[in-house]
């Protein structure tokens, strides 16, 4: 890859800056799914280790991007590392969106006036996260280019999908 321009470099930190920041969202979403698991109101809800599972995917997602973009400041920046941020991006926007659903699917076998009100915190928590992260594809699209990186995203779809038989 050759060298980044001054302003792909301030694009970059940028991103860091958003995803970072998310970094925080998802430290609180996780924490507060661990209070539920663990609060005797919600404990035995089912699906609830699925629901933490999938949070717990955002936050890889959040490391692997900041991992990824760290090392593109580097000498190892390459196709491989920008495709695998646009992995990283995915694998956040998705296991989001199964969060949503699975916390929903939780929140329904719960009762408990306590453990609702984590279910409520939970929920704005979610929003929060939608919204850092669309900034961070806001970062990602100044980055790369909003249509490179629709491209990319594709890309990264159409190679981890079963095709059709």
């Amino acid at each position: 890859m050759p060298q980044m321009s001054e302003a792909e470099q301030q694009h970059l930190l940028d991103w860091w800056t958003a995803t970072n920041s998310g970094t925080l969202v998802v430290q609180r979403l996780v924490s507060l799914i661990t209070e539920l698991r663990l609060h005797p109101e919600s404990s035995r809800a089912d699906g609830m280790i699925l629901f933490y599972r999938a949070a717990s995917e955002i936050s890889y997602g959040y490391a692997g991007m900041r991992g990824c973009i760290r090392r593109a400041f580097t000498n190892e920046y390459s196709d491989f590392l920008r495709n695998n941020i646009v992995r990283c991006h995915g694998f956040a926007q998705k296991f989001s969106v199964d969060t949503k659903v699975l916390l929903e699917r939780v929140a329904k076998q719960i009762t408990g006036q306590n453990a609702l009100q984590l279910v409520d915190r939970i929920r704005k928590t979610l929003i929060e996260n939608d919204v850092q992260l669309k900034e961070i594809e806001e970062k990602a699209n100044s980055f790369f280019g909003k249509d490179t990186f629709l491209s990319m995203q594709k890309k990264v779809m159409q190679s981890i999908t079963l095709p059709n038989k």
